[in-house]
């Protein structure tokens, strides 16, 4: 595999993701859009400062609306 493989692969799955994330975004509804809009920037700023615990807090409500709206979609 050359190098250039061997970077793309991680762009191409960084890339899927975050397809994903806008595509379940949209399918969420307006309040759970709001919350997220207030986690995201946390989760970013814990990351950032090492705060694995705190991180993954975030991600596990992040997980919880993102189930919610499935659940609650019409």
């Amino acid at each position: 595999m050359s190098t250039a493989q061997t970077v793309q692969q991680p762009q191409d799955s960084t890339a899927d993701e975050l397809k994903e994330f806008r595509q379940h975004l949209r399918t969420l509804g307006p309040v759970q859009r709001r919350i997220l809009s207030v986690l995201m920037p946390q989760l970013v700023a814990l990351d950032e400062a090492g705060d694995t615990d705190g991180a993954l807090s975030i991600i596990e409500e992040v997980k919880t609306i993102l189930w919610e709206g499935r659940r609650t979609r019409h």
